[in-house]
């Protein structure tokens, strides 16, 4: 495959321009660039940028046969896709008819945001994956952008976590359609009730792929609730005790009203109750943390 970065990231929300209000008065995260003219006049759609040449894609869209109104349906609010950057968009389809993995409507569409085709979740561990080759007319990381959030500390995207049911055959299948190898595998985690592992994806960031088996935790109860699929996104910070005092200050509970000193930095969680449809985390790293490996 010829992937080279996460690109951006598909959240389905079912009134676009509330949803930008929500995550600006939370994060300070502004929505830009909106259109009322995609998927044939029944979408409208705006992005947030992350940071590291990447977007949160908000759509909402209220055409009864789109994938993004189906899931919209089925699961509510929420993450709904990525999409990986390729440079041979051509290429990565042939391979993946070449293993046998159904592409949407067999074709690549030549849309408005570049050259497109999809994998749906029922395919990939309950992950739909758009693969996008920019064009002239696509949307691209503005050069010179500022700083992520107007009210804190975050700096970019980190990760997007993923649940699934079986760790090892969730790595198997993505290396296996895109290439994408799963590293830094842990059984040590969630007090012994999880398996994770995670998935580079070019410019600093990766999926966090995990396995839980504990009731209790915020992991499972996504799973039994809305099947495998992407479950929140991780923004890192350089200053979370300043960030969590900013959203209890505006009335935002952030989970057990703390900030929590984890393997993987300091973390505070935002449930999907408070946005839309998605759990946020902000990290700010520690020594011990997983970093971003350098070539």
């Amino acid at each position: 495959m010829s992937i080279v970065r996460v690109q951006h990231i598909g959240i389905a929300v079912e009134d676009m321009h509330a949803a930008c209000e929500r995550f600006e008065k939370l994060f300070g995260l502004k929505c830009q660039d909106f259109r009322d003219d995609q998927g044939g006049g029944v979408q409208y759609d705006a992005r947030i940028l992350l940071g590291n040449e990447c977007w949160l894609h908000v759509v909402q869209n209220w055409n009864p046969e789109s994938r993004v109104f189906k899931f919209l349906e089925a699961r509510g609010e929420g993450l709904e896709h990525i999409a990986l950057e390729t440079d041979d968009i051509q290429a990565d389809v042939q391979r993946l008819r070449d293993v046998g993995v159904p592409i949407f409507q067999d074709k690549i569409f030549d849309a408005q945001d570049g050259f497109e085709a999809f994998v749906y979740a029922e395919h990939n561990s309950g992950v739909t994956v758009e693969l996008i080759q920019p064009h002239a007319k696509s949307w691209a990381y503005p050069e010179g952008a500022g700083p992520v959030s107007s009210q804190m500390g975050l700096i970019r995207l980190q990760h997007i976590g993923v649940v699934v049911e079986d760790l090892k055959a969730a790595c198997e299948r993505f290396e296996k359609l895109f290439g994408l190898t799963c590293q830094d595998f842990r059984d040590d985690q969630g007090g012994g009730m999880q398996y994770d592992a995670r998935i580079l994806l070019g410019n600093e960031c990766w999926l966090h792929v995990v396995q839980n088996w504990n009731p209790e935790s915020r992991v499972f109860k996504f799973l039994q609730r809305s099947g495998q699929g992407l479950e929140h996104i991780a923004l890192q910070t350089e200053s979370i005790e300043a960030d969590v005092q900013h959203l209890r200050d505006t009335g935002v509970p952030v989970y057990q009203d703390k900030v929590f000193d984890a393997p993987d930095g300091f973390e505070a969680f935002v449930y999907p109750d408070q946005t839309p449809g998605l759990t946020v985390e902000l990290i700010q790293p520690h020594p011990a943390s997983w970093s971003y490996p350098i070539d």
